[in-house]
């Protein structure tokens, strides 16, 4: 079992910058959890203190049962890979790879079946002999993660490790450390910027800002029910749009309205949002859930606006189109077979279904 507990967490820097805010948070073992926020929100931090490379200032972690809050580092049978893979570079692959067993006295033949194994799993048989200069950005990652692999460790810590490396090995190397968690069901702890990053890797994501988490969810969970504007604004790429407008009573219907912008709410929604009732609102709305008409000629204009495009931007399979309506700009994601151009008034067709409301002082969500 490799269960890690943390148990109202904060850390304060000397100069009191609050870096992590009484964050509390239990990973399963053989989980694979990503800590996702912008930079400076707290997850390296977060990641370093379970690591032993950082003090705790204020609360508790626990692996597997055992508070370690005062075990150091390598007494915490963690093994931690860095962003810039901390290769030694007069060394080969396979010294590398069997340096930290040497330095706790492994016997000979151990170290050579933990090396052969660690190198087989990866991929990198071929390149023992090399040294890390010799090497891809992609085999140096692996390299690095090789190292922690031998370890055998309970728990292992990924900080930013493919944010090296170029966007289509990225890809590749998201997908060798899923298939890598898969084969070892090991637990891990991964931290990252890119929530793209996030949604493909982990069992359960946290959402982290200004040292506080905001949310923790499956993929699924997070980008379908957002708890605040922050979260529904920074999952998803392209991220969700924010109207602004009104919740306006009419015909003893609910609309939510701005300039050039007549929206029908559905009743399933009336409760929670007839305290706003002639008050700011924020309707919040994926890409993807706003339709061009010529597409959904059977919707009803209850959920129709007219929009300017102001940008086509093609993306291969696909087209993002920027549009504005009033004092409201958003983005709409349609196929490649759209024929939208720049400055053409567009109807569009808003999944009500699918949108949410966010309250524009606490920012938390409404619906």
């Amino acid at each position: 079992m490799a269960e890690v507990k943390i148990r109202n967490v904060s850390k304060v820097f000397d100069d009191d910058v609050i870096a992590v805010n009484d964050v509390s948070l239990d990973i399963k073992d053989k989980e694979f959890v990503v800590l996702v926020g912008p930079s400076g929100c707290g997850k390296s931090t977060t990641l370093r203190m379970v690591a032993g490379l950082e003090t705790v200032t204020k609360g508790e972690i626990y692996i597997n049962g055992q508070m370690v809050n005062d075990v150091p580092a390598k007494s915490r049978d963690i093994a931690m890979v860095f962003q810039n893979y901390a290769l030694y570079p007069h060394m080969s692959v396979y010294d590398n790879l069997a340096f930290g067993l040497r330095l706790r006295h492994f016997p000979t033949y151990e170290v050579e079946r933990r090396v052969r194994e660690a190198a087989d799993i990866l991929g990198i048989t071929d390149r023992l002999k090399r040294k890390p200069k010799e090497l891809s950005g992609g085999e140096r990652q692996r390299v690095a993660v090789g190292r922690a692999i031998v370890r055998k460790p309970k728990v292992f810590l990924f900080d930013e490790p493919l944010s090296n490396l170029d966007a289509k090995l990225r890809v590749q190397m998201r997908m060798e450390l899923k298939k890598l968690h898969k084969r070892l069901q090991s637990t891990m702890v991964y931290v990252t910027h890119d929530q793209v990053e996030a949604l493909t890797l982990g069992d359960r994501i946290v959402v982290m800002k200004d040292g506080v988490i905001q949310q923790i969810a499956d993929p699924i969970g997070l980008y379908e029910s957002p708890v605040n504007k922050f979260v529904a604004g920074f999952i998803g790429s392209p991220p969700s749009n924010f109207l602004k407008g009104k919740i306006m009573p009419r015909n003893g219907e609910l609309y939510f309205t701005d300039d050039g912008i007549r929206l029908k709410v559905l009743k399933q929604h009336y409760d929670k949002l007839t305290p706003y009732l002639n008050q700011d609102i924020y309707l919040g709305i994926r890409p993807e859930d706003v339709y061009d008409k010529l597409f959904a000629q059977d919707a009803s204009e209850e959920f129709i606006i007219t929009g300017t495009v102001d940008l086509v931007e093609p993306m291969g399979s696909e087209i993002y189109l920027y549009f504005s309506a009033g004092r409201n700009t958003f983005i709409v994601r349609v196929n490649n077979q759209d024929t939208a151009t720049a400055n053409q008034d567009l109807q569009l067709v808003f999944d009500m279904s699918k949108a949410h409301f966010f309250d524009p002082r606490t920012e938390k969500a409404v619906v």
